[in-house]
């Protein structure tokens, strides 16, 4: 929750200061650190599952991914000689951004090794990173105004922060010997990872694609703040972090269920808050993006799709045994989960990826506004999406009794929909939009406050689920205090 809030006024720095063109860069830099991290899958698949079974790959696995990085910056380099040919833009920018490709793999291993043993670590490295970011980029955007260069030098620095936290927090699984048949296991095993970091890099090309067929880095710049506006719903998935691990070390499934609850919890009403506060959200952002409501609208309930669908397909992975055997073969390996599900992420982002290049070039006209064709891009996403969630809800029933909430989550439907019209009523007679952040902000933020405060109390009055997690809060807030 700090870092939806920290997260959000470093987006608001970096909105209100960048020209739509840079802010579109900035989308687009950040596409293309993804594209290069394909390879690193072949290292982070198995280090987690091998920690969470107690196996001591750390050392070996952090020397590999440093290798592994210097020929993701050789990729970077290439791409973006490309990428500035093409659409015109500063190389020295693209340049600069290299920095992020060791660092990002870096950060990634550490991710890895810490979620199979201290998955707790990793959001303390992600409330690091947002934190950082916010003096340092006050600093390089608005005191010395350095522009997309400024927001370049603060999440280098953010990031490399994270990594040291997230070092001292993994340093007891580094202290192992460096040991080869690791990494000849991994490399036997890289046609699947690599395979399972396919979609990835095959869903990431819609920023590209987009970029490149239209030509409009303003796009980008809506596409970008949209999904600011509406990115805090993803974290209420963070809550399922420590439940594939678990799943991973004991195979153990009663708490399935219980975890996806507690993600709806939160997830339906950030999707609400989303919805209700799109516009104020633009206002804060910047003004000149309020033609993207809509947008942050549909980006929100995909948001929560995505983490349904994330949450019974890693469920389903998670479940998986066959790689305990390290001679298996590659028709188990072929017939296993660990297989289908990254098929499964293959067909969704090839399906996501062709329609929205059938749109792009039959369908889209220069003459469209930019907003409308981002509009339609989102609701491509959520379109392709929904199928998917559907499927991974009766697999994981099918496989492993784990039923979808229902009734939970129609409370928490209800107690959302009932905030939002109590909410909307009080938007709509009090907030002004002036055009000063300073003066608009404290219009909306006890706005916020009452949203969250009307939820919590309705929740808490007709669900005993949530009096049981708030009393389960208290008693370990009391427990750490007595046993610090």
């Amino acid at each position: 929750m700090i870092g939806v809030v920290t997260g959000t006024i470093f987006i608001v720095i970096v909105t209100r200061q960048l020209e739509p063109a840079d802010l579109g860069l900035w989308t687009l830099i950040g596409s293309l650190v993804s594209y290069v991290t394909i390879i690193e899958p072949i290292i982070t698949y198995w280090t987690t599952r091998q920690i969470a079974r107690e196996e001591k790959v750390g050392k070996t696995a952090i020397a590999t991914s440093g290798l592994f990085s210097i020929v993701g910056l050789g990729i970077y380099t290439i791409i973006s000689l490309y990428v500035s040919k093409t659409l015109g833009s500063d190389l020295n920018i693209l340049l600069l951004a290299s920095f992020l490709i060791p660092i990002s793999f870096m950060n990634n291993i550490l991710n890895s090794i810490c979620a199979g043993f201290r998955p707790q670590s990793i959001p303390y490295g992600t409330l690091s990173f947002e934190l950082t970011k916010i003096p340092i980029g006050f600093l390089f955007v608005i005191v010395f105004p350095l522009g997309i260069i400024g927001v370049l030098i603060a999440t280098i620095i953010a990031n490399a922060v994270r990594m040291s936290l997230l070092l001292i927090h993994a340093r007891t699984q580094l202290l192992v010997s460096f040991k080869r048949q690791f990494i000849k296991f991994w490399i036997r095993m890289s046609w699947l990872t690599l395979y399972t970091s396919i979609h990835g890099f095959i869903y990431k090309l819609d920023v590209l694609i987009f970029s490149l067929v239209t030509g409009s880095l303003i796009g980008l710049a809506f596409w970008s703040v949209a999904s600011a506006a509406s990115n805090f719903v993803g974290y209420s998935g963070t809550i399922s972090q420590g439940l594939f691990p678990k799943i991973l070390a004991t195979g153990k499934s009663e708490f399935a269920e219980e975890n996806l609850k507690k993600s709806m919890y939160f997830a339906i009403p950030l999707v609400g808050l989303s919805v209700v506060f799109a516009k104020p959200a633009l206002h804060v952002l910047n003004p000149i993006y309020i033609d993207g409501v809509y947008i942050v609208s549909i980006l929100a309930i995909r948001l929560l799709v995505n983490v349904i669908t994330g949450f019974y397909f890693g469920v389903l992975e998670s479940y998986e045994r066959v790689d305990l055997d390290k001679q298996a073969s590659f028709r188990q390996f072929l017939h296993s989960r660990i297989f289908k599900v990254p098929t499964l992420w293959l067909i969704y982002s090839i399906i996501y990826i062709s329609s929205l290049s059938i749109f792009l070039f039959l369908i889209w006209t220069p003459e469209m506004l930019d907003s409308d064709t981002v509009m339609i891009w989102a609701l491509i996403l959520l379109s392709v999406n929904i199928p998917f969630m559907i499927y991974g809800i009766i697999k994981a029933k099918k496989s492993h009794n784990i039923d979808f909430p229902f009734k939970d989550t129609a409370k928490y439907v209800g107690a959302t929909m009932l905030t939002a019209i109590i909410v909307q009523i009080f938007l709509e007679n009090t907030l002004t939009y002036p055009p000063s952040i300073w003066d608009f902000i404290p219009e909306v933020l006890p706005l916020v406050f009452l949203g969250v405060g009307i939820y919590f109390g309705i929740s808490f009055i007709i669900d005993k689920t949530t009096r049981k997690l708030f009393r389960s809060i208290i008693d370990e807030l009391i427990k750490q205090r007595k046993n610090p």
